[in-house]
């Protein structure tokens, strides 16, 4: 199966497996909604398109370096042949040209005809038959080369090799256009090398998100792993690339910057499931001694207390309080107080019995023990603390007012994520997730409950996300729930594969009773249209974890 829906917003880039591509001097496109084009996002955004489609297309191919489609007038194509050159063939040289957003000076140099922005980006397009290039560079003689190069290009062979990957076959024909969509996506999500990070590593959507973030490169690679091993574990160890000496892990990073906060951990779970695709313990050593040191960064920098309990950094001047927590605006930092956080304590108690896991695989008794001993207290600290009988359900402390922050939120079901729980809680929480008028909606699990009075539309308060369904399903199968973790796994995939049919993308979040479009739906404020990420970021389109975790939950 190859990937074949067009629809606006959707990835068109250079992947780092193919050759060299740098975030510094990135050229990535967008496919627009009202022609058959690519936008590239430049300074002053340029559009490759073909006017002249005088019969519904016929997509043969509509992949993230690819687009292969049929008209009466003939065949057409766009191959992102290098990281700064397209190439392609067109019914004629009148069926394929260039438009340009701002001022701009075009200037025809012989059959080539360069734009000049004035923002020291040059694009060229040249065209000789049924044969085009288009090139960008930082001069015009530059782009004039690249197009001369692009143009003597074997189309047919570069065709062959841009859909190469697709020969993995999906073994559940429902889901083998989704399973093509996945790959293609992934394979946009890379960077090369470039500065302070030393190997390939992934960004969660290159456009509009362009830099390196902790939690989803993890997620990144548990899809990975399924292609490449090589590449899962790379995504994994570029987070240790720009690991201070302290210890701390920058939620994102840029080849020569960093953040000043933290995300959620989760790199010795995701890089044990790496580890059992790959068996390398070279790979697992890396991890372990690079995470112990950042685990014991988080022990000394995000705790309130004695307690083995771990608090998020907040900034209140930011509509998205809690940055760091990666649950940007969740209605659980709507209060101005210090929290014991649900999420962040569970993630330390996963990774705790990850480490000690990995220590285990190690022969390292000593490691085995130190985490075996610190998941514990953290366990113990989470059930006495987090812990509320009356409701059944955990919840964040308020430390300020001394009191549970009663926030009926997803990341309460975290503990069976983390095998914190005990099975009469696991009981309970699963009856949460089960009624119809809590978290029981159409599209299992809503990130707020439908009886908390915070439930909307927008991003963490109530649209469903992929990576929590994932960790929960995950969760509720090591408990034995293992028709509802396969129910959450199915329902998953459906949603998914349905917007996908419908609109060639794949999004950031969705509707829990899978009746809104994911595009409709507000993010940090209402939805903006026609749909422009320079105005207003919207539910993020070809979505890096939403893609991976799918494509992980397709592979098992």
């Amino acid at each position: 199966m190859i990937p074949s829906k067009w629809g606006q917003g959707q990835l068109f880039a250079f992947s780092a497996l193919d050759g060299e591509t740098f975030f510094s001097d990135d050229f990535t496109g967008t496919l627009a909604a009202d022609k058959i084009g690519v936008i590239f996002h430049t300074k002053i955004r340029r559009t490759l398109f073909f006017p002249y489609i005088n019969s519904v297309p016929d997509f043969s191919c509509v992949a993230s370096d690819l687009i292969s489609f049929e008209t009466t007038a003939g065949k057409h194509s766009v191959i992102f042949a290098e990281r700064h050159l397209i190439t392609g063939e067109a019914a004629n040289e009148n069926s394929v040209f260039v438009s340009v957003d701002g001022e701009c000076e075009t200037i025809r140099k012989d059959d080539v005809e360069i734009h000049n922005t004035f923002d020291g980006e040059y694009t060229a397009l040249l065209k000789r038959g049924n044969r085009f290039a288009f090139a960008y560079a930082d001069s015009i003689e530059n782009a004039i080369a690249l197009c001369e190069k692009g143009i003597n290009l074997n189309i047919g062979q570069a065709e062959f090799k841009k859909l190469k990957p697709y020969r993995y076959s999906c073994q559940d024909s429902k889901y083998s256009a989704l399973y093509a969509k996945c790959i293609s996506v992934m394979k946009s999500q890379l960077y090369s090398p470039e500065g302070n990070i030393k190997r390939i590593w992934s960004t969660p959507d290159r456009l509009p998100h362009r830099n390196m973030w902790l939690w989803d490169s993890v997620f990144h690679a548990i899809g990975h792993r399924h292609l490449d091993t090589d590449v899962a574990e790379s995504l994994i160890l570029a987070l240790f690339d720009v690991q201070q000496d302290d210890g701390f892990i920058p939620h994102m990073a840029k080849p020569y910057e960093i953040s000043a906060v933290t995300q959620p951990p989760v790199i010795a779970w995701g890089a044990y499931a790496v580890y059992e695709k790959s068996g390398n313990k070279a790979f697992l050593e890396t991890v372990f001694k690079n995470n112990k040191e950042f685990l014991l960064w988080c022990s000394k920098n995000r705790r309130k207390s004695n307690k083995e309990l771990y608090s998020w950094h907040t900034n209140p001047e930011l509509n998205n309080r809690c940055d760091e927590s990666g649950m940007d605006n969740s209605p659980r930092f709507d209060t101005e107080s210090d929290l014991f956080a649900i999420d962040f304590s569970c993630y330390m108690a996963n990774e705790a019995r990850f480490m000690k896991i990995i220590a285990g695989e190690l022969g390292d008794k000593e490691g085995f023990e130190f985490f075996d001993k610190w998941y514990k207290q953290i366990k113990n600290d989470i059930n006495n603390t987090l812990w509320c009988e009356d409701d059944g359900f955990y919840y964040d402390y308020d430390i300020q007012n001394n009191r549970l922050n009663k926030i009926y939120s997803v990341a309460s079901f975290l503990p069976v994520f983390a095998g914190v729980c005990d099975e009469e809680q696991c009981k309970k929480l699963v009856a949460h997730i089960e009624n119809p008028e809590e978290f029981g909606t159409e599209f299992l699990i809503p990130s707020v409950s439908l009886k908390d009075e915070t439930f909307g539309s927008d991003m963490w308060r109530g649209p469903v996300w992929i990576n929590y369904n994932y960790m929960i399903s995950k969760g509720l199968a090591e408990y034995g729930y293992n028709l509802l973790s396969q129910k959450i796994n199915k329902k998953t995939l459906t949603v998914i594969s349905e917007w996908y049919d419908l609109t060639g993308t794949v999004y950031e979040f969705y509707d829990s009773q899978n009746r809104t479009p994911p595009f409709c739906f507000n993010r940090k404020g209402t939805v903006v249209e026609p749909y422009d990420f320079r105005v207003k970021y919207q539910s993020i389109r070809d979505y890096g974890w939403s893609i991976t975790l799918a494509f992980d939950l397709m592979n098992e």
